[in-house]
């Protein structure tokens, strides 16, 4: 009986040791996150990996060369386009002192003056720079034509050999993603290759050390290490092969854990059963059958367990009936002589509560209706 006399210390202690289990969980849970994120950092296939690789040198090279053209004719389209409106700026200011000295000619005319020999000579250059810078406006405009129609035709053939090359992109792309797809699974194989290992020695752990000193540790460390597995496979499997791994992950556990109950009462183990034993003695039921125990003053009495505790006895505790007890429905002997010292004792607990007088219990099979507590 020495597993049941276990200290499990005050119950400040046990909230620290809670809270650090819990702690404990969750800085292993972020240790393993580093950990497969680091992986996770593992370089993939790139897109000028690929398309070097896919796209046809040819096309690329006459899109660079197209590239070149037309920024050579931007820049000299932007040139011409500057010298142009340079040159109709200056043409305006002919244009204004044109207009200045015939109004002046117009004035002497009226007056009956004749122009002055500086105002016809202004007045004749004037008109030669107005049609020069006119001719000059001409030429540029011819040549900005050009280049416009040189722009728009590099641009026609750039449109063609994008066109080939987009058909190109799309195996390109068809094949990143194939790529890509054979790198996640290669950072999910990776990831659950340090994952699992670790899984499987804390489930070895938990069925050797689950109610050992360190169990706590153990528990805490295959809880963080199993919900950083669900996240792995989550973020890397697609949602419809996920489903089918939890779920056959959800009834594996859950299979297994139905087989342990059921084994826990086909064959029961002390502790287990000194607990069921101990709850039942203390809600006045049959540890085995779940039957009220009627004995003393609570012979003519009738209870169910949410009433038990609401229901006082008849007489003070110490005047009840001190015999020999046994179960009316299943027969079992529930309470007995001391072989020590031969007062009344509860048969089915180890120790004798007038003089600790220990006994060996004997394993019973406990029928399903006394399994709740």
């Amino acid at each position: 009986m020495a597993e049941t006399n276990k200290n499990k210390g005050p119950w400040r202690h046990r909230v620290l040791v809670g809270t650090f289990t819990i702690l404990f969980s969750i800085m292993s849970f972020w240790l393993l996150d580093f950990a497969v994120d680091d992986i996770g950092t593992l370089p993939g296939p790139r897109r000028e990996d690929v398309e070097k690789k896919l796209l046809s040198a040819e096309l690329l090279s006459q899109r660079d060369s197209i590239d070149k053209q037309l920024a050579e004719v931007n820049r000299s389209l932007d040139a011409q386009r500057e010298r142009q409106s340079l040159l109709r700026d200056s043409t305006g200011r002919y244009v204004e002192t044109l207009r200045q000295l015939l109004d002046m000619q117009r004035l002497n005319a009226q007056k009956g003056l004749t122009a002055s020999q500086p105002q016809q000579r202004a007045l004749a250059e004037s008109a030669n720079m107005f049609l020069a810078n006119q001719q000059q406006d001409q030429l540029l405009y011819e040549d900005i034509l050009k280049l416009s129609q040189r722009e728009r035709q590099l641009g026609d053939e750039k449109r063609g050999v994008e066109e080939k090359l987009g058909e190109q992109r799309k195996t390109a792309d068809q094949e990143l993603a194939r790529l890509d797809r054979l790198h996640d699974r290669k950072l999910a194989g990776l990831k659950l290759l340090l994952l699992i290992p670790l899984l499987v020695f804390a489930v070895m752990l938990i069925g050797k050390k689950r109610v050992g000193m360190y169990g706590p540790l153990v528990y805490g460390a295959a809880v963080a290490i199993l919900c950083q597995t669900v996240l792995v496979i989550h973020q890397h499997f697609p949602t419809r092969y996920f489903k089918y791994i939890l779920l056959s992950a959800s009834i594996v556990i859950t299979g297994y854990i139905l087989v342990w109950l059921l084994r826990m009462v086909r064959s029961p183990k002390q502790s287990w059963l000194l607990k069921q034993y101990r709850d039942a003695y203390e809600a006045f039921f049959c540890p085995i059958c779940d039957y009220p125990i009627r004995r003393g003053p609570r012979r003519y009495l009738f209870w169910t367990r949410r009433t038990v505790g609401k229901i006082a006895s008849p007489t003070p505790l110490e005047q009840a009936g001190e015999e020999p007890y046994s179960c009316p429905a299943c027969g079992s002997r529930l309470y007995e002589a001391c072989t020590k010292c031969k007062a009344i004792r509860h048969s089915l607990l180890p120790f004798c509560e007038n003089c600790s007088a220990e006994k060996m219990l004997a394993a019973q099979r406990l029928e399903p209706s006394s399994l709740e507590t």
